[in-house]
């Protein structure tokens, strides 16, 4: 039996880059179905040489398939799913167990043939998820401090319009009007509360529930990208140079000496980017650097691909 995957929220962001990362798990058309809004339905979108119509997910009968990936919230749509028994995989979703996260190195996640849904990881764990665990395996990471700044694609196309828009109003004169973000966003950085199920979730990936974590969030007036300010206090000292060997043997993860920004280095891309790796020469048992990374891509597709293949192959 051919199983059939389910995309939701299909002309999103997201699902945009979820879509180039399916056919290297094996997704071919036909095992394919693209929902979204009603508004939507007809529009063909394509993927793997073909061009699939999306589909009113409002209606569609998702008892036909095997997994829905949704990557943006959605109640009605979460529903829907456990009544028609399609497992529900999503990182936009309320749930208290720990989040799953599916990487070349890391163990395979503890799922049960009883689940209905999965939580997935969000992308700003999901960047830092496999340098972070390597490196707690070197030394034991015992306070983590990590300044995230996102793009305004973590509000989907309707922030991305929002700073464009500003953008241009400002430049010409005219008024910023907002209505995604409650500030202006062009030309600006705005704090945001740091989500306590994102700091719960930090410790998850280290398996250390009591970990010195703090955690720093800030909306940055950037279309596209992610990046993040890391900071480690290790339980022993450490050498940057088995740091650095650790983090280059990781798929995906590029260590640079240059400058480096999402714009530049990570722009629609799969991989991430380290870079500015430094330790004090006072302080051997600390570490800092930057990351950058498409969240879209290297941070959500990579995992909900990855969690979607592990299930393909291990349960259904």
């Amino acid at each position: 039996m051919t199983h059939r995957i389910a995309l939701s929220h299909a002309s999103s962001v997201a699902a945009e880059a979820i879509l180039e990362k399916l056919p290297e798990s094996g997704i071919t058309p036909d095992s394919l179905v693209l929902l979204d809004h009603q508004s939507n339905a007809g529009k063909r979108i394509p993927f793997g040489g073909s061009h699939l119509p999306l589909l009113d997910q409002q209606q569609y009968d998702l008892s036909d398939c095997s997994l829905l990936l949704m990557p943006q919230a959605d109640a009605e749509l979460q529903a829907s799913a456990l009544q028609q028994g399609c497992l529900l995989l999503s990182h936009a979703i309320d749930d208290s167990r720990p989040p799953v996260f599916v990487s070349p190195l890391s163990e395979a996640p503890a799922v049960s043939y009883s689940e209905t849904q999965l939580r997935l990881a969000g992308p700003e764990l999901a960047c830092l998820w496999p340098s972070l665990v390597e490196l707690d395996k070197l030394a034991g990471i015992a306070q983590l401090n990590v300044t995230l700044m996102r793009s305004t694609e973590f509000r989907g196309k309707a922030g991305i319009d929002e700073l464009a828009s500003q953008t241009v109003n400002l430049l010409n004169g005219r008024a910023a009007d907002t209505g995604v973000y409650a500030q202006q966003i062009a030309f600006n950085l705005l704090p945001e509360m740091t989500d306590s199920q994102l700091q719960t979730d930090f410790r998850h990936c280290l398996g250390n529930s009591s970990l010195a974590l703090a955690l720093q969030t800030v909306t940055v007036p950037l279309f596209h990208g992610f990046a993040a300010a890391v900071q480690i206090v290790f339980i022993s000292d450490i050498k940057q140079s088995d740091c650095e060997k650790c983090l280059s043997a990781l798929d995906n993860v590029v260590l640079k000496s240059v400058d480096t920004s999402p714009i530049s280095d990570c722009n629609q891309s799969f991989d991430s980017v380290i870079s500015h790796l430094h330790q004090a020469a006072d302080q051997p048992a600390n570490l800092q650097f930057w990351m950058i990374a498409d969240p879209m891509r290297y941070g959500l597709a990579n995992n909900y691909v990855n969690v979607a293949d592990f299930l393909l192959k291990s349960f259904l």
